[in-house]
């Protein structure tokens, strides 16, 4: 074995390594949600990416029958992986960023064709060396085809780019711009060496570009699963206690401290009739709300839990709170129309009176204020 493939094989190792640990600790995350698992599918395929990609290395210059056979097989699986990871990618960033396009069949079957294109042409290949072709040698020469492969995957990567980090611009969304980054950065590294590559023809750059994308990503998800509800991406529980404890007792600029208390009216009903599924539909489209109509008013957003929510916003006086309140129903109404089931909000809340008093009492008079509103229903 030469030097060079000696030391391309202990990077390889490693980034299967580090990618193994990281697909461990997902694999046992008590949370598995769709965007995970898809995740775990990620980390798999990039593993794999360096398994095909060394074994071609290690066959390579040997030209006897078997290498040849082998080199092909390597060949077409690395490329056809490039091009289902990219696809996955895409996907992985629209469940975690809950966007509604992958629930339209006909939008996905149209985002499936560039993917059946590339694998036809690889798949041709062997024939044809449109994509690649081996030399007599048996080494791997791009064919004359290999750009639209290139433009296939960066359609991708620069698809999942643009979604992801268009969010960073947004206001609302500022609490997750580390998040989307990383996302972003998944998708725009890899395109870039891999235009670089097709230009320069060094090594597969790309794929460990990958690596480093995808651990910036597992680390802030992995950061956000301490402070983070997995299904609606808000603040949880343990989160609002932390804020709430810096918060009481100060005099701020900006008014008294309100804490909101908001849970889904019959959510029980909608869970027994339309099953689990809509349920959490339905908390993800009221998380959806607050965030739109809270986010840019800066108010701290979380969920308690089950089908109740939290609101802190420092506000002027008992009429801004008011003005709130009625934002979020209205935005609840707009939504309520579109859904199988009637979608509707309880909400109480309580100023924070200063020094002297805990946050069990403020809890206490938020809540009473809650029972308040539903025996007006």
């Amino acid at each position: 074995m030469s030097e060079y493939l000696l030391e391309y094989a202990e990077i390889s190792l490693f980034c299967i390594a580090v990618l193994a640990v990281m697909l461990r600790a997902l694999r046992t995350s008590l949370n598995r949600l769709a965007d995970q698992t898809i995740l775990t599918h990620v980390f798999v395929m990039i593993m794999m990416l360096f398994v095909f990609d060394l074994a071609s290395e290690m066959v390579e210059g040997h030209a006897t029958p078997a290498a040849i056979a082998v080199n092909h097989v390597c060949c077409i699986a690395f490329l056809s992986l490039n091009l289902f990871l990219a696809f996955q990618w895409l996907r992985f960033v629209g469940y975690n960023l809950q966007l509604h396009f992958w629930h339209h069949k006909r939008t996905l079957l149209y985002l499936l064709i560039p993917l059946m294109v590339g694998v036809l042409l690889i798949a041709c290949s062997i024939s044809q060396g449109w994509i690649y072709r081996i030399s007599p040698d048996n080494h791997a020469i791009r064919g004359n085809a290999y750009f639209v492969y290139i433009a296939i995957c960066c359609f991708y990567m620069l698809g999942t780019g643009f979604i992801a980090g268009r969010r960073v611009f947004i206001r609302r969304y500022y609490s997750d711009k580390l998040l989307y980054l990383a996302l972003a950065s998944c998708g725009v590294l890899p395109a870039f060496f891999f235009v670089l590559e097709y230009f320069t023809g060094t090594h597969p750059f790309s794929v460990y570009s990958m690596v480093v994308a995808v651990l910036w990503v597992f680390l802030e998800l992995q950061s956000r699963m301490i402070s983070t509800d997995p299904l609606t991406k808000l603040n949880n529980r343990n989160q609002l206690n932390v804020f709430l404890d810096s918060k009481m007792g100060q005099n701020s600029a900006k008014g008294s401290l309100y804490l909101f208390v908001l849970d889904v009216d019959k959510f029980k009903d909608i869970n027994d009739n339309f099953g689990h599924h809509e349920g959490d539909r339905a908390l993800i489209t009221v998380a959806d709300v607050l965030k739109k109509v809270c986010g840019p008013r800066g108010c701290f957003i979380s969920r308690f839990g089950g089908d109740e929510f939290n609101l802190v916003a420092e506000l002027p006086d008992a009429s801004a709170a008011e003005a709130l309140k009625d934002a979020i129903n209205e935005e609840i109404a707009l939504r309520d129309e579109t859904l199988p089931y009637r979608l509707c909000l309880s909400i109480g809340y309580a100023s924070g009176c200063g020094k002297g008093e805990t946050l069990k009492d403020l809890f206490e008079r938020a809540d009473e204020a809650l029972y308040r509103e539903k025996a007006k229903r």
